[in-house]
């Protein structure tokens, strides 16, 4: 097969019907399915046998691998990323669904420009309405992954393209059991440091923005310990790998973003501090910190913060 389809299972049984008809009326023929069950409680790996016999075309290119115990959903994407086969790959999650000739629109466009990621366009669906629709960030890769770093200035989604599959394994950037929450980020900026990109307008990505129980809709303390956890290793692979600095700032910026998510959330700031391993360097960082450590008036610290960010954002990151 030529692309790895790769989705996690777990506690999506009103959902997962439809998502996976949308992957197996696909017109790209050459697909390989992996479907990891996180040992989810519910329905979800019946439904989805119910939708394969109605496929059957498809049965053989199905694999459905099950966890020995509920481990997450970082530990679900690497156990479909270990059991893929495929050259390309793409991470789909199982509430959602992809539009009937999506995978073929990124096969053909990663194998005409010779990149290692193409991103596509998305929709945000609400009870089957299409909301609204994205188109992906055309920035050059230096400003678009600068962007990234920064946080809450453009997606970082890790569904909607297609991967190279030897991009994962030639960097050994993997999925991480343990980071649920902001995993798309953990993953997507460390690949991207190492990828050709290119996209195409095309809508390949259907949303849906209206499951609560999603990890995009939860904040709970394990949650929040996932997002520092992600921002450390983030920091520190970019320390390793990014000898010229060239992402410095960004990462500085991304890391005052996660300590004041950290006093948003009621979570100690100085613990927050020591799981990302934050040392602020430079005199605008030094003096945002200093602001959130004094508890400085929140819309106060958000003039300062946002000031030297949208400076940065416009003057670095314009190509």
């Amino acid at each position: 097969m030529k692309v790895s389809v790769l989705l996690p299972v777990y506690g999506v049984e009103k959902y997962i019907g439809q998502c996976a008809e949308s992957l197996f009326a696909q017109t790209f023929p050459d697909i390989e399915y992996i479907f990891v069950d996180d040992c989810t409680r519910d329905r979800s790996i019946s439904v989805l046998r119910e939708v394969m016999t109605r496929f059957p075309q498809r049965a053989a290119q199905v694999t459905i691998v099950s966890q020995d115990r509920n481990r997450g959903l970082g530990a679900a994407r690497l156990k479909a990323l270990q059991h893929a086969t495929s050259d390309y790959v793409m991470h789909v999650d199982s509430d959602d669904a992809l539009p009937l000739n999506a995978v073929e629109k990124l096969y053909n466009r990663i194998v005409e420009t010779g990149a290692d990621i193409v991103d596509g366009g998305y929709a945000d669906i609400c009870e089957g309405r299409v909301l609204r629709e994205f188109k992906p960030d055309k920035h050059g890769k230096e400003a678009y992954l600068k962007r990234m770093l920064c946080q809450n200035v453009t997606s970082n989604r890790i569904w909607g393209r297609i991967y190279r599959r030897s991009l994962y394994t030639d960097n050994q950037v993997l999925p991480v059991e343990g980071i649920d929450y902001s995993e798309d980020f953990c993953l997507v900026t460390r690949l991207m440091l190492h990828a050709r990109r290119a996209w195409i307008d095309d809508v390949v990505y259907h949303y849906r923005n209206d499951n609560c129980g999603s990890y995009t809709h939860q904040r709970s303390e394990k949650n929040m310990l996932s997002m520092f956890r992600a921002q450390a290793l983030v920091n520190n692979y970019f320390r390793e790998h990014d000898t010229k600095g060239t992402y410095a700032t960004a990462l500085q910026i991304g890391a005052l973003n996660a300590c004041r998510e950290a006093l948003r959330n009621g979570f100690s700031l100085e613990r927050a501090e020591t799981l990302i391993d934050y040392v602020p360097r430079g005199f605008v960082p030094r003096l945002c910190l200093g602001m959130l450590r004094r508890r400085w008036p929140m819309p106060l610290f958000r003039v300062v913060y946002l000031a030297w960010r949208r400076l940065y954002v416009t003057f670095a990151c314009r190509c």
